[in-house]
């Protein structure tokens, strides 16, 4: 690569440019896996974010045609063109700081994903069984993404504990989220039913659908299933 060039997408993923989409999703996993701050802690914070970047770019048929007109690819990096050269001792507290940093990113993950699952399940029930106008939909999802990407660290390591891989862990930790905070509303249930809780329950079942058709049905089983509140909470509804 020349001097002073950034890396294109091609090579911050250490593929050809004429790799298939299968070559592509196997590189991104393993890059994925690799940067992870519990295998690597030499890693530029920075370097999962550009690997992301590439993926986002490169996984898109249409961008991926936009990306290569505008582009002249040239050969893949080495393998540690994004790490650090390795120190004897790590400056006191990184360690922490990186793993803080990685949370943090996971948790902005799962806020994305809830927010995106919570506009796809409002608009299936304003269609189905409405409870209400859009906006007292869009209230209750805000309420939702906050409660669903609160204490990320111990979601992932739950979602981690049922066998996610590193790629799928802002999905996973987002559906542990929705089966706690369905938990929760099924205990509110049977003191007081508004008309609220009625839609936090719909909403929650149907965004688990949303983001369980984004990974494997064995670990789906193993995150617990749907949590199904709905069911619980309409039966002692009374509006």
């Amino acid at each position: 690569m020349a001097q002073g060039r950034l890396p294109t997408y091609y090579e911050i993923l250490g593929v050809a440019p004429d790799c298939s989409f299968t070559d592509l999703r196997k590189a991104y996993r393993r890059l994925a896996w690799e940067r992870h701050p519990d295998v690597a802690a030499d890693v530029v914070p920075q370097a999962m974010a550009r690997i992301n970047e590439a993926w986002r770019v490169l996984s898109d048929t249409k961008r991926r045609a936009e990306y290569d007109r505008t582009v002249i690819p040239h050969r893949a990096p080495t393998p540690d063109v994004f790490v650090r050269p390795r120190r004897s001792a790590s400056a006191p507290g990184s360690g922490a700081r990186r793993r803080q940093t990685w949370v943090a990113g996971v948790q902005a993950q799962m806020a994305r994903l809830a927010r995106q699952a919570g506009r796809s399940a409002t608009q299936t029930l304003l269609i189905r069984n409405p409870r209400g106008p859009r906006s007292d939909y869009e209230i209750v999802v805000d309420g939702l993404v906050i409660l669903l990407s609160a204490d990320a660290e111990s979601r992932v390591r739950a979602a981690r504990a049922a066998g996610t891989a590193p790629l799928d862990l802002g999905v996973a930790a987002t559906l542990v989220g929705i089966r706690s905070v369905a938990d929760s509303i099924r205990r509110q249930a049977s003191l007081n039913v508004t008309r609220e809780l009625l839609m936090q329950a719909e909403l929650l079942d149907r965004m688990w659908d949303v983001l369980a058709h984004e990974l494997p049905t064995p670990l789906t089983i193993s995150l617990g299933g749907n949590p199904g509140v709905t069911k619980a909470v309409r039966r002692n509804f009374t509006g």
